[in-house]
C-alpha cells in the first residue's frame, strides 16, 4: 500500500514514528510532506499530499496537525479527495466503508491555554483500519458522486 503523509510543525515526532512502523509492516511510505517550521502553512502540505493521492492509483493520504481541523478543511476543498477526521477505529472504518475516504486526518494534540486537544489514541491502529477497510459501494456510490458533482459545480470543472 502506498501512503502519503503530511504534517504540521506540531506533529514531526508522531509522523516519523508512524512512518517507521508502517514501513516495518510492509507499506510504502513517501518521504513526508512537512510544515516543520512554524511559518510553514498546513494548506500547502495538505495540497501536496492530496495531489499525490489523486495521481497515485490505490493510494491513501494521512494528514496530521494539532487539532486535525485545519488539514481536514484544506483537504476537503480538493476535487477528488474525501478526507475524514478519525478519533477512533469506528470513524476510520465508516469513513472508508461508507464514504470511500482516501485521506485520513488525525490530531497530534494541541493546547492553546484555553482548550487542550488530546492526541488521537493509537493512530497506527486507525491507519491500519482505514487502509484495510473496503468501500461498501452500493447506495454509497450515489452519495459520493453527488458530493463530487457539487464540488465540480462550485469550481466550474
Amino acid at each position: 500500500m502506498k501512503i502519503f503523509i503530511g504534517y504540521d510543525h506540531r506533529c514531526t515526532k508522531m509522523a516519523y514514528s508512524l512512518m517507521e512502523e508502517l514501513v516495518s509492516r510492509g507499506h510504502e511510505v513517501n518521504e513526508p510532506f512537512d510544515a516543520s517550521a512554524e511559518d510553514d502553512d498546513y494548506p500547502d502540505i495538505s495540497h501536496a499530499v492530496c495531489e499525490q493521492v489523486k495521481k497515485t492509483k490505490d493510494s491513501f493520504g494521512v494528514l496530521l496537525c494539532g487539532t486535525g481541523i485545519g488539514m481536514y478543511m484544506a483537504a476537503n476543498r480538493e476535487l477528488g479527495i474525501r478526507a475524514a477526521i478519525a478519533k477512533d477505529e469506528a470513524d476510520a472504518y465508516f469513513a472508508r466503508r461508507h464514504e470511500n475516504a482516501n485521506v485520513l486526518v488525525m490530531s497530534a494534540g494541541y493546547d492553546d491555554g484555553v482548550f487542550k486537544v488530546k492526541q488521537t489514541k493509537n493512530p497506527l491502529a486507525l491507519i491500519e483500519r482505514f487502509i484495510s477497510t473496503p468501500f461498501e459501494a452500493g447506495r454509497h456510490i450515489r452519495r459520493v458522486e453527488k458530493q463530487e458533482k457539487i464540488l465540480r459545480s462550485q469550481f466550474g470543472k
